[in-house]
């Protein structure tokens, strides 16, 4: 017994592909609920939502953000397991049978069971026409792997017991609260990472992920907290290496977004915060982050300095 939380702003345009993945997840021997979290939106969500009757339960609040509405999903919820679903993602076929089942060969459950996600278009059609399949295996994720690098999407089997123990998401950050919650789970219970493709999560202009600076600054705050959290126990060079990562991520997104300026600055300050290099199973090769400065060496010679904030 599930519940699939959805909450939505404004994307009724995708919102019934959404649920439609949801509802195809129930099996004879599986009770799912869906339970659509409308966080004020002022578009046709709430029309989208009613063509689906009783087979979906429908709550509209007043606009908090994602994480305020993912929360109100777990007071709301019927079932103590959750899985949460963006309303532009869809589940692929069986997902939730699959990870039931991974969770089932754990032995003790963990509080959090994530997967694999494949990228779509607007349209629902895969970006990379062969991409590699998942092995099939589970491990644990640590705190420390969350900390370093953020290891899976937002899309997971939880149960909403320990997260809402735990204060739930984070209504003060704007984006990268999925992370901070894992760190927050990891560091006292159980986390899992199953390698199996699960959920298409939609690439298109809106994502939040493709706001360089938002996205670093609430990269950075997540670090903050997980810096000063008691659960945890992070050496120095963590620290460093975390630092050193999240500045190399960051250099790459103001880089995809044309700013060569502040994609310079940012692959500057990961290589003064960790100059001797990442061991590669913490996520940055060694040599990428050298051949990404002078590949932005390259651009901003190329292109006239324009002012920069970052």
């Amino acid at each position: 017994m599930i519940t699939i939380i959805i909450p939505c702003y404004n994307y009724a345009r995708f919102l019934a592909e959404s649920i439609d993945s949801a509802l195809a997840q129930s099996a004879p021997d599986l009770e799912i609920e869906v339970l659509v979290i409308d966080d004020g939106s002022t578009d046709d969500t709430p029309a989208v939502a009613a063509t689906f009757g009783d087979r979906i339960r429908y709550h509209r609040k007043e606009n908090g953000g994602l994480s305020a509405a993912r929360n109100t999903g777990m007071e709301l919820a019927t079932y103590d397991l959750v899985l949460f679903l963006d309303a532009d993602d869809m589940l692929m076929p069986g997902a939730l049978t699959a990870l039931l089942e991974a969770r089932a060969r754990l032995g003790p459950a963990p509080a959090v069971l994530a997967s694999r996600d494949l990228p779509v278009d607007r349209d629902g059609i895969p970006l990379f026409a062969d991409h590699p399949g998942g092995s099939g295996e589970t491990h644990s994720v640590s705190a420390r792997d969350l900390v370093l690098r953020n290891r899976f999407p937002t899309t997971v089997l939880a149960d909403r017991r320990v997260i809402i123990s735990l204060g739930g998401f984070d209504t003060k950050l704007k984006a990268s609260e999925d992370r901070d919650l894992w760190i927050r789970v990891a560091a006292r219970h159980s986390v899992a990472y199953f390698d199996h493709f699960t959920l298409c999560v939609r690439r298109h202009g809106n994502n939040m992920s493709r706001a360089g600076a938002q996205q670093t600054f609430a990269i950075e705050r997540v670090l903050e907290k997980a810096f000063s959290n008691p659960d945890l126990d992070l050496s120095a060079m963590d620290r460093r290496r975390a630092r050193a990562i999240c500045h190399h991520q960051s250099a790459l997104m103001f880089a995809d977004a044309g700013d060569y300026r502040g994609a310079l600055t940012r692959i500057l300050r990961s290589l003064g915060a960790c100059p001797f290099g990442i061991p590669r199973k913490d996520s940055v090769p060694g040599a990428s982050r050298l051949r990404c400065l002078a590949s932005l060496i390259r651009k901003t010679l190329r292109r006239p300095l324009q002012p920069s904030n970052h």
